[in-house]
């Protein structure tokens, strides 16, 4: 057995023992029921606001979408509101809906289903009454909607004339 320099012992290990997985915290933030109990309004708002920041690619946005800086603007604000709403129930599309299952759903939003909510608005022609209404159903719906969307584009394109 080869005789080692004490302080080199830790530098030959395959570093299991350093890692401390017992206490990692793998459950997201937004799961915690405590989390807004943690935060008054204005952190609340502010961290909502930098997560749709980073989580929408916010800058990214702005650069691929220059003409819809206002509309986009409107969607985060939109969009941390809602989150940040202390009532217990949503108006999804007139149905209400657990303020905790609209959250989650909206917390799902990434770049590409703002664009493909921001498409959707360009190719709208009828008359909105309520615009933050429609929008904010738009939102909702986008995660479950966007595949289909995408798909009956293509086949559209593909068999229905589209070129």
């Amino acid at each position: 057995m080869k005789t080692m320099i004490p302080e080199s012992w830790k530098s030959n290990t395959n570093k299991t023992e350093g890692n401390n997985t017992e206490f990692s915290d793998t459950e997201s933030i937004f799961s915690s029921g405590d989390y807004e109990m943690r935060m008054d309004g204005s952190d609340e708002y502010t961290y909502y606001r930098d997560y749709f920041l980073e989580q929408l690619e916010f800058e990214a946005l702005l650069c691929d979408c220059p003409y819809d800086r206002e509309q986009l603007y409107e969607i985060l604000d939109l969009l941390v509101e809602t989150v940040c709403s202390k009532r217990p129930v949503i108006r999804i599309a007139g149905d209400e809906k657990p303020a905790q299952v609209v959250k989650s759903q909206l917390l799902k939003l990434n770049g590409e289903h703002i664009k493909y909510v921001l498409s959707c608005m360009r190719e709208n022609t009828t008359k909105i009454r309520n615009i933050k209404q429609y929008l904010l159903a738009a939102l909702y719906n986008a995660p479950m909607t966007i595949s289909s969307y995408y798909s009956a584009l293509v086949n559209h394109d593909m068999y229905g004339g589209g070129g």
